[in-house]
């Protein structure tokens, strides 16, 4: 017999008790972003992913303000939630390579609305031949990556991309990685050419997405083959007078043949709770803290 494991989704059809309140107003608390999964606040609006999609990659955007109807939002707050749109499809286009988009407001609990007090736009991803048998049939819908691992990949590529497009930008926007090693218990550094401990990253190319280049990087860098769990971190810094944009993801790797060749001369291995000391910048050791305080389990799961 055939199983497929999703257990993510026991919170939705096992129901049980729902928290008082909104969950549009309640789910953006500060400091929570990446546990309530929002890739991206602005003055109006903000992007979050749907927790229970309808398919890979399925977000929302929607107003801070309570509304139940777009006649109750200011014209402004209007602009800004549509405004969204373009950006975030070009990102998902860029990062998940569908051929389409769901895009609408279900407004009102007749029209099908979850949360009909709060008016919210679904953008739902769509790919030639996703609507098979499964969801006619079993009334299942088969995702192919975890909830956490698109997160990462979309919230990265917005937070390298300007939201205008008519506004050019002159920071260099790079993509990295902190580097697990399950199996061997490490942590993966990177000694740069001028002697620093630094976390593994590079330039984005063109036509490259940010999750791309990093596990590239990592590769090439390092001799280490990666898949993305999640979202580690993001920094902006300078160098030689010109800014750059650094987005971090975590990735669970192991050797590749050329790892020999880097170990102990560009590459290093530590232990978790020795390698954020070890980094030469403070902004990479909170980064690489925080994605391993995320990540804690994947020691005894992976290893």
């Amino acid at each position: 017999m055939e199983r497929l494991w999703t257990p993510w989704r026991m919170r939705y059809v096992g129901g049980g008790t729902r928290e008082p309140g909104c969950i549009f107003c309640t789910e953006p608390a500060p400091d929570r972003d990446v546990e309530k999964l929002i890739l991206y606040r602005g003055a109006s609006a903000f992007v979050i992913m749907n927790l229970f999609p309808y398919n890979t990659g399925h977000l929302m955007a929607v107003p801070f303000r309570h509304a139940a109807r777009l006649d109750e939002l200011e014209p402004s707050a209007i602009a800004d939630l549509f405004g969204l749109l373009p950006w975030v499809t070009a990102a998902q286009q860029r990062v998940l390579r569908c051929d389409g988009f769901n895009i609408g407001l279900n407004l009102g609990s007749v029209a099908g609305a979850g949360v009909a007090e709060h008016l919210h736009v679904h953008v739902v991803p769509r790919w030639e031949g996703d609507a098979n048998f499964m969801p006619i049939l079993a009334n299942t819908m088969v995702l192919p990556e975890l909830i956490p691992v698109t997160y990462a990949k979309l919230r990265a590529e917005l937070e390298l991309s300007a939201l205008d497009s008519s506004v050019k930008e002159e920071a260099v926007p790079q993509a990295g990685a902190v580097v697990l090693l399950p199996a061997e218990g490490k942590v993966a550094l990177r000694r740069a050419a001028d002697g620093s401990i630094v976390l593994p990253k590079g330039h984005v190319e063109s036509g490259e997405a940010a999750f791309e280049t990093a596990r590239r990087e990592v590769e090439e860098e390092m001799g280490l083959r990666g898949e993305i769990l999640g979202w580690a971190g993001s920094d902006r810094f300078t160098v030689a007078g010109r800014e750059r944009r650094a987005v971090y993801l975590t990735l669970a790797a192991e050797p590749t043949p050329a790892f020999a060749a880097h170990l102990d001369r560009d590459a290093l291995l530590a232990a978790p709770d020795e390698a954020p000391a070890m980094l030469s910048h403070p902004t990479s050791r909170e980064v690489l803290r925080a994605a391993l305080s995320r990540f804690s389990g994947v020691w005894g799961a992976m290893g």
